[in-house]
């Protein structure tokens, strides 16, 4: 599905769901009033968008890393992170772009970046067969030639894909192009990333469970 197309739907099925929302207020017994404290502020990743070399290609540099964050108040929890100690940044690009990536691997094992939903050669895609080891660079480059879209990367290391992104190994990738469809399109302000996650306060997951019951988990608190 276009991005164009998702945020139009997803934007019909919000206001939907916010009708109903309202409607179920206004007639229920113990009506809608009270106070409701926020204190947890919702956590916008930044934009990675750098400018056209002279060469007129886009460099992003991203390096994998270890690190700790607070996903329960007042826990931290041994995570992952791209530029970061937990997610990565939202990379942006254009249609017609030339764009470099350069992935730096310093974790204690091998892992990948996959470009999901991207169309590029294979050479570049970042699958299993492209292991960037512990300490080691590697590097992609493609032309971007496809219409706006919400896309992501992640790790796609061969049976440990759901492990390395539960632990925080993932980001956007947004592109653009010329046709304007007139929906929201500041980002962090009216057009905001959302990533849904569930936090487990149990004992850490072991590297020996299934793809399918890893991807289900998320980083534990320790």
């Amino acid at each position: 599905m276009r991005r164009r197309s998702f945020l139009a739907l997803a934007g019909m099925t919000a206001m939907t769901g916010a009708t109903g929302l309202a409607l179920g207020g206004c007639g229920g017994a113990q009506g809608n009033e009270g106070t409701v404290s926020l204190t947890t502020p919702l956590r916008i990743p930044p934009v990675l968008d750098p400018a056209p070399g002279k060469d007129g290609v886009k460099r992003f540099d991203l390096r994998l890393l270890q690190g700790r964050t607070e996903l329960l108040p007042g826990k931290t929890a041994r995570t992952w992170g791209i530029n970061g100690p937990h997610l990565g940044p939202t990379l942006r690009a254009r249609r017609g772009d030339r764009v470099a990536m350069t992935v730096t691997n310093t974790l204690d094992e091998a892992s990948t970046l996959h470009w999901h939903g991207m169309r590029l050669p294979a050479a570049m895609d970042g699958g299993p067969h492209q292991m960037v080891e512990p300490g080691a660079t590697w590097a992609s480059e493609w032309t971007v030639d496809q219409p706006a879209a919400t896309t992501w990367y992640h790790p796609h290391p061969h049976g440990q894909t759901g492990l390395h992104v539960y632990r925080g190994l993932a980001g956007l990738f947004l592109l653009d192009d010329t046709h304007d469809a007139g929906l929201p399109h500041t980002y962090g302000v009216d057009d905001i990333p959302s990533s849904s996650r569930t936090v487990s306060s149990g004992p850490t997951v072991n590297s020996t469970r299934t793809s399918a019951e890893r991807s289900a988990r998320s980083p534990t608190t320790s």
